[in-house]
């Protein structure tokens, strides 16, 4: 579909720009950027939804312009069968994130929550709330200090 109509990856390339997302009407701003009617931006974004090259759209927030200013990603020793304790970690509201990994030696944490708080103070009763819930004793986290890039690919760079 791409490779035979240069349309879509211009479409493309409009829709990845972060900053028409803000805007009350994106798909008419995207519309204005290729010169094209806003009916055609849309019945080719279905198509590329509709193939799978294109699963949704959204914004991303951060979680400082969501008014968190601690975050921590806490590894949990969930032990073999992790499944019950992540899927009560996962419902938590203050869990942007959360995984199973494998756990490997010197390292035997299997279960990874990205926790976001607005102190240090509430991160940690977040945490001692979750150790309660879930039942895991052990954990390590490994609290933000920095943090350095948060961006989506960009698939087709502007020329």
């Amino acid at each position: 579909m791409l490779q035979s109509d240069r349309r879509y990856v211009d479409l493309v390339r409009v829709l990845q720009r972060e900053e028409i997302f803000l805007l009350p009407s994106p798909f008419r701003k995207a519309a204005e950027l290729l010169g094209w009617e806003v009916g055609e931006v849309l019945e080719r974004s279905r198509r590329l939804k509709d193939a799978g090259i294109i699963r949704r759209f959204g914004a991303a927030l951060t979680p400082g312009n969501a008014g968190f200013k601690s975050n921590s990603m806490v590894a949990w020793q969930a032990g073999a069968e992790p499944d019950g304790a992540a899927r009560i970690m996962a419902a938590h509201p203050r869990i942007s994130h959360c995984y199973i990994r494998p756990a490997f030696e010197g390292f035997p944490y299997n279960l990874y929550t990205m926790i976001h708080g607005e102190s240090p103070e509430d991160l940690k009763s977040i945490i001692d709330e979750l150790r309660a819930s879930s039942g895991i004793e052990s954990f390590r986290a490994l609290n933000t200090l920095k943090e350095f890039k948060k961006s989506s690919p960009v698939y087709f760079p502007s020329r």
